[in-house]
Formats: structure tokens, C-alpha cells, sequence
């Protein structure tokens, strides 16, 4: 597995953006704390917070078309620098504003600035990494970013409680600063940067190109169910570990904690999968061990018990994520990168925001074990036809290259 990502360790252009894009990763986690923290604070009702949560997803999916093409067409140094140096400029104004409707606006914008530094940063980072090691380097990053996740509300629970919910917000304006200065830093280019005589930039969408490769499309499909019965479960698991079994709000964290584990165990084994052959299959895997650890937390009859199915929940959840962003980059033409990106990025959101709502519907009517229940046995249905998908694929290739070795002998 060292020689996996032993090149990477010596690329300056990768190590330079992984190290920005996970600064920036913990100031976001930060801020979002902190402002949840502030709304608490101020008396606000749950609905306002999942409005302030929404109002950094919502741009994503409206500008996701733009933000491709800006990201294949323009320079990225240029795309990347303007949007972290906007980002850090509408975190100012955060530190101070107290009012929910101006911090859900601003907090819009930073989700627009988030759109197309997302989507370049994607575009770029195959050709940051070198396509041969386009797996190690997704696995690589998505490890940082979720070692960032699991540090960045610690530390603003600290910071807020110590010296107020202003500071932790202006640590994220300093981290979008620290991006900025890691765009600056890559050297390697995309957008007009192309050589010249290079192929006119193709037409179609990031939607086109995900809905008609035969791979891609069941898999993100697939994905974006996982991401609404993840989210879904999420409003309800405090409930179920507090509430239902009984355990202490220490419990809840350190169970939050051992599933961000799992996650990044997950996201590193898949640097062992070299080949677009094994990936699919992989992510079928990882979304049944999602599955049976949501039917497990259903039927648990005391805390413990959660303990190794968080973990299950994490691995399964880490190659799900790593497995499906190596594919959409391997399987993209380069020039598409950018608008695929932003095309997934949207569908991802929009599950998002969809289990925001589908969440606290379904809380309103069944226990927390139901909602688990049912999550559960919704993902085992959905990589039942994964599976039975990948069967059918598999399968008929197999008749095809049969009869063409029979034609030929």
C-alpha cells in the first residue's frame, strides 16, 4: 500500500493542495459549528437552522452548470484565487453579524464561491496527481478531509465557548486565505492554460455525460440514495442513542467519532483497488456494510452493540465516496472534468437538502429504530439492483467476448 502513494508523497502540486484544500475543509466544519452555535444561542427554532444548513447547499445545485464550464474553460489559478479570496471576504462580516436572515445570506454566497472552487479543484486534481494514480490520490484526500471533519467541531466548541462564536469564524476566513495561497502555490494548470491546437472544448453537460455512461449513472444514482438515508438517520441518532438505549451524550460523540474512524479506513483500503474493474463491485460492497450497520443500530439492544456497526457504517461509507469520485474522474474525458464535477456535486446536494426535509418528516411519525429500519432495508434494495446491474454487465460482456473467441476459432 506504500508504494501506492509513495509517488504521491513526492508530487509538490498534490501535497500543496491537499494541505489548503483540508485548511480549508476545517474552517468550514468550524464555521458551521460556530453558526449553529450562535442561532442556539439567539433562540432560534430548529427549522431556522436547517434553513442556514440548506442555504450552503442550495447555490451548489443552482450554479452547478455555470461552475462546470467556468472550471473547464477558465484558468483554474484564476478561478481558484478569486473564489477563496470572495470566501474569506464574506466570512468578515460573519464574525459580527448576530441577525439569522444575514447569515443565511452570506452563508448563500459561500456556498456559490464553494460551487466553483469544488468544481475546478476536482477538474485539477487528476491532472495534479498523474491519471495513473488517480485512485491513490482520491483515497489520500478524502482521508485528510475527514481527519479535518473529526477535529475542526472540537475545536470550535473550544474556541466559541472560550472567547465566543466570533473567533472560530474568523479562523475559517483565515483558511480560505490558506486556499488561496495553495492555488496560488500549484503549479500545474487547466482551462486556457490548454496547449494550443488542442481540441475545441466539448459542448455537451456534466448531466449528459453522467446519465449516458452505462457505469457511472446506476453508481451515482445509487450514491445519491445512500446520501438521503445517511442525512436521514443523522436527525434521528442522538434520539435513538439518548433517548431509545439510554447511553450518555459522551456515548453520542465517541459513536460519531468511531464511524469518522471507520470512514477513514475505508477511504485508505481503497487505495488498493488499482482498476476500474474492481471499483464498481467495491462500491456495491461498501453500500451493503452501510446497510446492514443502519438494519444493526435498528435492532441493537444496547449501546455497545454500536460500537462495531458505527465502524461498518464508516468503512462502507469511505469506499462508497472514494470508489464513485475515482470512477467519474477515470471514466471523464479531461476536458469534461469540471462540468462533470459540478453535475455530481448537484446531485449530491440535492439529496442533501431533500433528507433535510425527509428527516424531520419521518421523525415526526415513526421512533428512531423505525427510521433506522427503514433506512436499512431502502439500502439493501438499492445494492440489491446495484449488484443485479453489475451482474447483468458483467455477464454480457462475458457472452460477448465468448462468441467473438468462438467466431475466431
Amino acid at each position: 500500500m506504500l508504494n501506492t502513494f509513495r509517488p504521491l508523497a513526492r508530487n509538490r502540486d498534490f501535497l500543496v493542495s491537499t494541505a489548503g484544500r483540508c485548511a480549508s475543509r476545517f474552517g468550514d466544519e468550524a464555521a458551521i459549528v460556530a453558526l449553529t452555535l450562535r442561532l442556539q444561542s439567539s433562540g432560534a427554532r430548529p427549522y431556522v437552522v436547517a434553513m442556514l444548513l440548506a442555504a450552503g447547499l442550495v447555490p451548489m445545485i443552482a450554479v452547478a452548470g455555470p461552475a462546470g464550464r467556468v472550471a473547464d474553460s477558465v484558468d483554474s489559478r484564476r478561478v481558484l484565487v478569486i473564489a477563496s479570496v470572495a470566501q474569506a471576504c464574506c466570512c468578515v462580516p460573519l464574525i459580527f453579524v448576530h441577525q439569522a436572515p444575514a447569515m443565511i445570506a452570506l452563508v448563500a454566497l459561500l456556498g456559490t464561491g464553494t460551487a466553483f472552487s469544488q468544481a475546478t479543484w476536482q477538474a485539477l486534481i487528476p491532472r495534479v496527481a498523474g491519471e495513473e494514480n488517480i485512485g491513490a490520490a482520491m483515497a489520500l484526500q478524502q482521508a485528510a478531509f475527514t481527519f479535518s471533519m473529526i477535529l475542526a467541531p472540537a475545536v470550535a466548541g473550544l474556541l466559541a465557548g472560550a472567547f465566543g462564536t466570533g473567533v472560530p469564524l474568523a479562523l475559517d476566513a483565515v483558511t480560505f486565505g490558506a486556499m488561496a495561497v495553495a492555488a496560488l502555490g500549484v503549479r500545474t494548470r487547466r482551462g486556457r492554460t490548454e496547449v494550443p491546437g488542442a481540441p475545441p472544448p466539448e459542448r455537451a453537460s456534466g448531466w449528459t455525460a453522467l446519465r449516458r455512461d452505462p457505469v457511472l449513472a446506476p453508481l451515482i444514482l445509487g450514491l445519491a440514495v445512500f446520501v438521503l438515508l445517511g442525512m436521514m438517520v443523522n436527525v434521528v441518532g442522538v434520539f435513538l442513542v439518548r433517548e431509545t438505549l439510554h447511553a450518555s451524550a459522551a456515548w453520542y460523540g465517541g459513536l460519531e467519532a468511531i464511524t469518522m474512524a471507520g470512514l477513514a479506513g475505508g477511504v485508505l483500503a481503497c487505495g488498493w483497488i488499482g482498476t476500474d474493474a474492481g471499483r464498481p463491485w467495491a462500491v456495491a460492497a461498501g453500500a451493503a456494510l452501510m446497510s446492514l450497520g443502519m438494519l444493526g443500530y435498528g435492532i441493537a439492544p444496547a449501546v455497545l452493540v454500536l460500537v462495531p456497526l458505527s465502524v461498518l457504517t464508516g468503512v462502507g461509507n469511505g469506499i462508497v465516496n472514494v470508489c464513485v469520485s475515482t470512477l467519474v474522474a477515470t471514466r471523464t474525458e479531461e476536458r469534461m472534468r469540471g462540468r462533470v464535477a459540478a453535475a455530481l456535486g448537484a446531485v449530491l446536494n440535492t439529496a442533501s437538502v431533500g433528507s433535510l426535509a425527509a428527516g424531520g418528516a419521518l421523525a415526526a411519525v415513526l421512533a428512531p429504530r423505525q427510521v433506522y429500519l427503514l433506512a436499512g432495508a431502502m439500502g439493501c434494495a438499492v445494492t440489491a439492483v446495484l449488484a443485479a446491474r453489475l451482474w447483468h454487465g458483467w455477464a454480457r460482456r462475458a457472452n460477448i467476448s465468448f462468441a467473438a473467441e468462438r467466431s475466431r476459432a
